[in-house]
């Protein structure tokens, strides 16, 4: 494990793609993530930046064979950063051996493991392509991302990337963190924490730190300010944010740090408090509530409109799909998973004026999902714009006419009888 001066970093147990739709062949892959991705950038050394790359896998997302001593999985990662012209700049390539004494660790998702290797890259534009494949199954799963590298040694004052935290210990003269990986800050309890280093060229006595938390709307939810000391040229913070009040929901992070006689340097990330049961598509659980229109009988919309305080909501959002869970006895809500990745589906292929889940095709993929069968006749000499989609499992064909002919298809085909019945 890399130490960074007097910071150690130790990993703790913590805690879609699709296509358009066209036919029972062409259904989305509908699948939580197979592991979690985040990528920092530290001072390197005068013409290199240091990047390191943290791959963190849950047991629940390999498959295992038995041996004497318990269960083992193995996968492979391949990380690439690719130039402009998606040339190959750096690869690193290694295997993982994961041991679960007994078969519940196999299907957890809070056991996790997770690997770190640092990259040295020149200032500029990258892409980030990682390749998680498990030997078992012979799956395998790909996360990208766009990189920016920035020079440090280039700047007078300049401010590292951040990394979220579940933990700091104080050890003697260290302190170890726990990072963490995925961005989901809800079972941080006592808070979590950030980490960055400050260079400075010419360094002051102190910096002033400011940290925001806003909604993605802009609205505020958090603000801290504070001073440090500076110990040199890098001056290493960690610092801790109270996170005991924030509901479920996606959140930016801005840190900014002035000192006198410099421009103040501010970064960035994202961060999400998200309970570890939801599919990760799932962050905002008023919203979540609101998109069960099209399987919540009246009795339960009904209830749910008297609940006053979020965790009567939550209460009542988690008996919801406890009474549809197809595996009580599983860690998994595959129903809930499939729902609501319908619904992502939805809000990026059928959005109109409405949001996607708010369209008649966005109800009708949620409520069936993909079509065995699409027939479209967008330019038909006699009639208006017009789909078939055939659900060969409820023997019927649901047609939408584009009225407008602006692209806003409308159901036509009476489903009324099909969602009572889906409802009982």
């Amino acid at each position: 494990m890399r130490l960074i001066s007097h910071i150690a970093f130790v990993f703790l147990l913590p805690l879609l793609l699709y296509a358009q739709v066209e036919d029972e062949q062409d259904r989305p892959v509908v699948t939580a993530p197979l592991f979690y991705l985040d990528g920092l950038s530290f001072w390197g050394n005068d013409s290199l930046t240091r990047f390191d790359v943290f791959v963190q896998v849950p047991h629940s997302e390999l498959h295992y064979v038995s041996g004497e001593r318990g269960f083992d999985a193995k996968y492979e990662v391949t990380v690439n950063v690719l130039d402009a012209d998606g040339r190959s700049v750096v690869e690193r390539i290694w295997s993982e051996t994961v041991r679960a004494a007994d078969f519940d660790a196999t299907t957890s998702k809070k056991l996790m493991n997770t690997t770190q290797r640092s990259l040295m890259l020149k200032a500029g534009k990258y892409a980030l392509r990682v390749h998680v494949h498990d030997e078992e199954s012979r799956k395998t799963a790909i996360l990208m991302r766009d990189l920016v590298i920035d020079n440090y040694a280039s700047h007078p004052f300049s401010v590292s990337d951040i990394m979220l935290a579940n933990a700091a210990v104080n050890e003697g003269d260290r302190t170890t963190i726990s990072p963490n990986i995925s961005g989901n800050l809800i079972e941080a309890e006592n808070g979590f924490f950030v980490f960055y280093e400050v260079y400075a060229k010419d360094p002051a006595d102190s910096i002033a730190c400011t940290y925001r938390i806003t909604e993605l709307t802009g609205r505020p939810a958090y603000a801290k300010s504070e001073k440090r000391a500076c110990t040199g040229s890098r001056t290493q913070v960690i610092a801790h944010i109270d996170s005991s009040h924030f509901p479920l929901g996606a959140y930016n992070l801005e840190v900014e740090i002035t000192t006198a006689g410099r421009p103040s340097v501010v970064k960035r990330r994202g961060l999400i408090f998200q309970w570890s049961d939801l599919p990760v598509t799932v962050a905002d659980l008023e919203l979540a509530i609101r998109q069960l229109l099209y399987i919540a009988t009246e009795e339960e919309a009904d209830t749910f409109k008297t609940a006053k305080t979020y965790e009567q909501k939550k209460e009542l959002f988690l008996a919801f799909w406890h009474r549809r869970d197809p595996s009580p006895d599983s860690k998994r809500n595959e129903f809930m998973e499939e729902y609501y990745a319908r619904v992502e589906y939805a809000n990026a292929h059928f959005k109109h004026f409405l949001e996607g889940w708010r369209t008649d095709m966005g109800m009708v993929f949620i409520i069936f999902g993909a079509p065995n069968n699409v027939d479209r006749h967008p330019f038909d000499y006699d009639s208006k714009p017009f789909e078939v989609w055939s659900y060969y499992d409820y023997n019927t064909d649901l047609i939408f006419v584009d009225g407008t002919g602006f692209g806003d298809y409308r159901l036509i085909t009476p489903i009324w009888d099909m969602l009572h019945r889906l409802k009982k």
